[in-house]
Order: structure tokens, then sequence, then C-alpha cells
């Protein structure tokens, strides 16, 4: 959210050299965390609760049990000290005309790893209700699944990021993307048995675990330490709000206007195309962290 910007600079920054696509990968893996115990949870409630009353009351009660995190959220603000990288600052800020060059290339990174989580893992809960034989209850399940494979996976592709680097990872996700999304989508759609479905849906998860093992340290390692903050979280915020945030609403305007449940293949495959684009030229950075 709003926090990825300074989060992830903060624990790539105190990470040892060497191991800082691992550490930083492991804020990712708590992303999708944070997404799992939000579908358990709405899966759980939608299952005990009627629809009369999740509408009712039943859709705040995971809510109020996020407020749960908040005083390790202000601990952490208060105690935890800046990173010696932050505080040395060895070098210079960037100037305006590179740090809105450095956030667009950081952000073309960035496009197809938000689709991912909006457009694929957020949105497929409603797509498999929709349009597969599975009803609301076992969607929600069935995508939590996918959603603790790709927490649990996160970590070790970091660690895969240490040691073949960043970018044959975000080479491999963007491109599995681009050539597997269409299969995908059509396995779920016209499945008619359950595995199927979760099988698909743990593809796509794998795809996002291998793109998010190497994505925070190669996002993080395009920017100098002292404008870091400022421009990384530029560059995704205005990237999630533009790409990701509309993601599920393009979708379904796709499919609106084709007819088709492939359609939002167009917007995935189209997100894809536009990584690859920028990482291609990209130097590795494996050896900068």
């Amino acid at each position: 959210g709003g926090e990825w910007g300074s989060s992830t600079a903060f624990i790539y920054e105190w990470a040892p050299k060497g191991r800082r696509g691992f550490f930083s990968s492991l804020q990712q893996s708590s992303v999708a965390g944070g997404m799992l115990l939000g579908s358990a949870a709405a899966a759980l409630f939608g299952s005990l609760l009627s629809k009369t009353q999740m509408a009712e009351f039943g859709w705040r009660i995971p809510f109020l049990l996020g407020v749960l995190i908040l005083p390790v959220g202000f601990y952490l603000w208060r105690y935890v000290e800046e990173t010696p990288v932050f505080a040395a600052r060895l070098d210079k800020p960037v100037t305006l005309q590179n740090g809105m060059r450095l956030a667009v290339q950081a952000g073309g990174i960035i496009v197809i790893w938000t689709v991912a989580y909006y457009a694929i893992l957020t949105y497929m809960p409603v797509f498999t209700a929709r349009y597969s034989h599975l009803g609301p209850a076992a969607a929600l399940w069935s995508n939590a699944l996918s959603l603790l494979v790709l927490a649990v996976t996160i970590p070790f592709f970091g660690m895969m990021a240490d040691r073949i680097g960043r970018k044959p990872l975000l080479l491999a996700g963007a491109g599995g993307f681009l050539l597997l999304s269409y299969p995908l989508f059509l396995l779920i759609v016209n499945s008619q048995g359950t595995a199927p479905i979760v099988l698909a849906q743990i593809v796509f998860a794998l795809l996002t675990a291998i793109y998010s093992g190497g994505a925070p340290a190669a996002v993080t390692e395009i920017f100098p330490s002292a404008s870091r903050l400022l421009w990384m979280s530029t560059g995704y915020s205005l990237t999630v709000a533009l790409f990701g945030g509309f993601g599920p609403y393009i979708s379904t305007r796709l499919v609106k206007m084709t007819g088709s449940p492939l359609s939002p293949v167009l917007y995935i495959a189209g997100c894809a195309a536009i990584s690859l684009v920028v990482i291609l030229p990209l130097k590795e950075t494996r050896d900068d962290g």
C-alpha cells in the first residue's frame, strides 16, 4: 500500500550485502500473507454466515480484526532506527528529470507485478464464482490456497535472486504471464472439476512469486539511496493506481464489451509486454546489493 516504498527500502538497506534479494522479498511475502488472511477471513465468514448476515454485519468483522496489528506498526514507527545506508547518504540526490526517468523505469517493472496482484489474485474470486462452477465460498477458499502458495514460495525466489540475479526472475515471471495467461483462464472457464481450477490459480501464484522474488530488490537498486524513498514511492504508487487499481474494473469492462470471459487476458498480456520491454535492456544489479 502507501508504505510499500518506505518498507521495502528500509528492509533492503538493513539487510546484509549479498542477501538483500531474500530479505526484501520477505516484505512482499508479508503482503501475500495479508491478502491470505483477508481471503481466508472472507471465506470463513462467508461459509458460517448467510448472505443477509454478511451484508448486514459480517463484512465488518475482518476490518475490526485488522485493528489488532496497529500496536505493532506504531512500535516499529516509534522505536526502529534509520538504516545505516540512509544515515551515511554517500550519494547525492538526483535531479527532478533523472528522478522522473528512474520512477518511470521502476514503474515499467511494476506494471505486470501490480496487475498480477490486482487483476488476477484480487479479481480471481469474483471471476471464478461468476464464470466457473465454483460457488462464492469455494472460490474464496481456492484463492486462499493460491495465496498461501504465493506467501510461502516468495522467499525461495528471493534467495534465487541473490544467487542467479534479479533479471532472470523478472523475465521468467513476465514471460510466463504473457504466454500462460490465456491457457490458464481457459482452464478455469471450461473445467468441470475443482482441481484444475485450483491448479490454474496456483500456477498464477507461482508466476507472481517468481516475479516477487526479484522485483523488490531490482526496483530498489534502480535508485540512489539519497533519493530512493521519494522516487521509488512515486513510481510505485502511480503505477499501482493506474494499472493495478483499475485492473479489476478493466477486466470487467473487457468481458462486457467482448462478451468473452477470456478477454481479461488481453489486459494481462499487454501489461506483461510493457514490463518485458522495460526489463530486457536493464543491467543486472545483483552485485550492487
